[in-house]
């Protein structure tokens, strides 16, 4: 009985999950890997659409020295109109389902408010939500045109790039079009975006680091590299990195600590009218290098550990001053402010601005040295 009534459910299941919906044969579609957006002529948009060219069976055996991506370029008054003039030029209607990446340039993303820009995106239901979005210092298209270094195509290398600078080095966030809607419709509206431009050194290869940021949907400033793990760390989303502390009288020697884990609480503290900004960071680290430094003794390990406490206070107040002067409250104080009582948030927020650049801040932080890794705590020379 148990056995037959599977039997039919298996049957039954046949006509009710389909295989594809789509009556269309992968020939017949081109699929999309990356998109760059440009502000053009006459404010034209000029859209950039990197296609996967896929590789025959037939040269499977052999080394090939095609491309693995073509790139077509389209320009029109909208985004659709011109994602509907790829077929002219390549002969298959754009599939978007396989889509990674979209890069935005500069000069577009601080003329035009990117949720409109990108309106198209969130709206079809080929694009996914996960499609990374990034803005680029310059010209987006110009980056589609540099070789990938390891990966396939060049929208996977963005794609990696970006995904391997947050988890190792914390010098951007791994960030897609969901993040970016649900900051663009957060109490205040402000927003980060990760930041990619040509590397300084060599002009064949890319960086993903900093990250932009937005105001009312358009770019208003670039936070660097350098400020990156101090937001990551108000915003707890702080995964690993490395902090560096000077020699004392030493010029260009600096001694390293690997953060191995961090959780952080970044609230604001509010009485009346009175408003301030308290946060509190628990973190593990572990040496990375030592060069004037000499842990002996309970007493040296703790002031070690004080020397990188100072650091981090340092380096966290310097980013919370930058997004101040710049008014851009990236934290989240607003969306908290709004969470505990909506109605005090009506009253803040058409001010929020300058209030959110005129906050006292204070921080404590609380250091727990893990290991010294294989050898004993002094330097190995």
């Amino acid at each position: 009985m148990k056995k037959g009534t599977l039997c039919l459910a298996l049957l039954l299941s046949i006509f009710i999950v389909s295989g594809c919906w789509s009556k269309f044969e992968l020939t017949e579609r081109a699929f999309v890997m990356g998109v760059a957006l440009d502000q053009g002529e006459n404010g034209e948009i000029e859209l950039l659409t990197q296609i996967y060219r896929p590789t025959s069976t037939q040269t499977l055996s052999s080394v090939s020295s095609s491309a693995s991506s073509i790139n077509i370029k389209t320009k029109d008054d909208s985004v659709m109109e011109a994602i509907r003039d790829i077929p002219i030029h390549l002969g298959r209607k754009a599939q978007w389902s396989h889509l990674r990446v979209i890069i935005v340039g500069e000069k577009l993303a601080r003329s035009s408010n990117i949720g409109h820009l990108l309106d198209l995106f969130y709206r079809a239901h080929e694009p996914r939500g996960s499609v990374t979005i990034m803005i680029s210092k310059g010209t987006a298209g110009k980056l589609f045109e540099k070789k990938p270094l390891i990966e396939q195509t060049t929208a996977q290398q963005f794609l990696r790039a970006k995904e391997s600078s947050y988890i190792t080095s914390a010098k951007t966030v791994d960030y897609n079009l969901l993040d970016l809607m649900l900051q663009l419709r957060s109490a205040n509206g402000d927003a980060i975006v990760p930041f990619v431009y040509e590397d300084k050194k060599s002009k064949d290869i890319f960086s993903a680091a900093g990250l932009a940021l937005l105001k009312d949907g358009k770019m208003k400033a670039v936070l660097p590299s350098s400020e990156v793990e101090g937001l990551l760390m108000l915003r707890n989303s702080y995964q690993s990195g490395v902090i560096e502390i000077k020699c004392p009288g030493k010029n260009g020697d600096y001694e390293t600590a690997e953060v191995l884990s961090l959780n952080a609480k970044t609230k604001p503290q509010i009485k009346g009218d009175q408003i301030s900004v308290n946060s509190t960071i628990v973190s593990d680290i572990a040496i990375g290098e030592l060069k004037c430094s000499n842990i002996k003794s309970t007493e040296d390990e703790e002031e070690f550990i004080k020397k990188i406490e100072v650091k981090l206070s340092e380096q966290i107040k310097s980013t919370f001053q930058f997004l101040q002067s710049n008014k851009l409250d990236v934290i989240g104080i607003a969306d908290t402010i709004y969470r505990s009582d909506p109605r005090k948030w009506e009253r803040l927020k058409e001010n929020w601005d300058t209030q959110f650049s005129e906050l006292p801040f204070t921080i404590q932080i609380k250091l727990r040295l893990i290991t010294t890794g294989t050898i004993s705590g002094k330097p190995a020379g």
